[in-house]
């Protein structure tokens, strides 16, 4: 007997990795993220510095992306703050902020994200995130 997925249940498996990517950026497991990723990652950062490749193609170039910029940092904690449903199930756009603090000269990084986020078997596949450029100015 085949076992079906409905689309609220595709989307609500897709809503729940997010979160779990969120909830591993803050409890530091920076090493843990690319479980969540696609081998072929597409990963656009539109207002990101001008020395990132975007976009950044494919999990380990973007697992070594991530931990170089987490490395930044002394301490790194993202809060999920809406999620849009989207008619796609295997798309889920959200809102989520940082609070942050620069390893190198200790001030707060705090920051406001939109993350559209598609996935393919139960992973992210492209992940197009915007920020606020002039929060960085603290790093």
């Amino acid at each position: 007997e085949r076992v079906t997925v409905n689309d609220d249940q595709r989307r609500a498996a897709n809503n729940a990795i997010v979160q779990t990517v969120l909830d591993t950026v803050s409890a530091g497991a920076f090493d843990q993220l690319a479980d969540y990723v696609t081998d072929d990652l597409v990963f656009e950062l539109p207002y990101g510095p001008d020395f990132m490749p975007d976009p950044v193609i494919g999990r380990d170039a973007w697992n070594e992306m991530q931990l170089m910029t987490f490395g930044l940092f002394s301490s790194f904690a993202l809060e999920l703050v809406e999620v849009h449903p989207c008619l796609d199930p295997d798309q889920v756009i959200a809102e989520y902020r940082s609070k942050a603090v620069v390893a190198r000269n200790g001030n707060d990084y705090l920051n406001r994200y939109i993350g559209v986020f598609r996935f393919r078997d139960g992973k992210i596949s492209h992940w197009r995130e915007f920020h606020n450029p002039e929060a960085t100015k603290v790093l």
